[in-house]
């Protein structure tokens, strides 16, 4: 099972298997993108699940992060997915647990993990005049080593699956 974290700064922040993982972007593009169409969530639905963030994009995306945050708490978990079936193969390997009130409450953890990447990218950027970016990583030591050196322009150049993904 690959694990899955935000990491900015010098912080990985484990989130949770690569399902559950794929599982909140879903729920970030059902979800808050329908709630307001007229926003562009694309740095959370593309350039966070699929790239990194920029320093310049830190603050915008943290506030739309804290947004769907909100979203997310006015959405009963056990309506807003069809966690019988999501979860039928994967019942032992997910993380999240469908009984929560919300699905901010499900995902608590994202957005807990997101703030404290958001919040270690700018802490090392501040102490050593180096902005090292937030992203969706694998956690486990030997994925994360593959792909913490990787040239930025490779994220950049990016289409198809994430890295975490590969």
């Amino acid at each position: 099972m690959r694990k899955i974290g935000f990491h900015g700064g010098c912080r990985i922040c484990e989130i949770g298997p690569s399902s559950d993982v794929i599982l909140f972007f879903d729920c970030l593009k059902t979800y808050a993108e329908q709630a307001h169409p007229d926003q562009d969530w694309s740095l959370l639905t593309d350039r966070l699940y699929r790239r990194y963030l920029r320093r310049e994009e830190l603050d915008k995306a943290s506030a739309l992060m804290e947004q769907a945050h909100h979203i997310f708490a006015q959405h009963p978990a056990a309506s807003a997915v069809e966690w019988d079936t999501l979860l039928s193969g994967d019942a032992g390997r997910s993380w999240l647990k469908p009984d929560q009130p919300t699905l901010a409450d499900v995902f608590s953890k994202y957005f807990e993990g997101f703030k404290d990447a958001c919040s270690s990218a700018k802490s090392f950027l501040n102490d050593f005049a180096i902005y090292q970016p937030v992203r969706v990583v694998m956690s486990d030591l030997p994925g994360f080593a593959r792909d913490k050196n990787k040239p930025l322009a490779e994220y950049d150049a990016l289409e198809g699956k994430p890295f975490w993904l590969q």
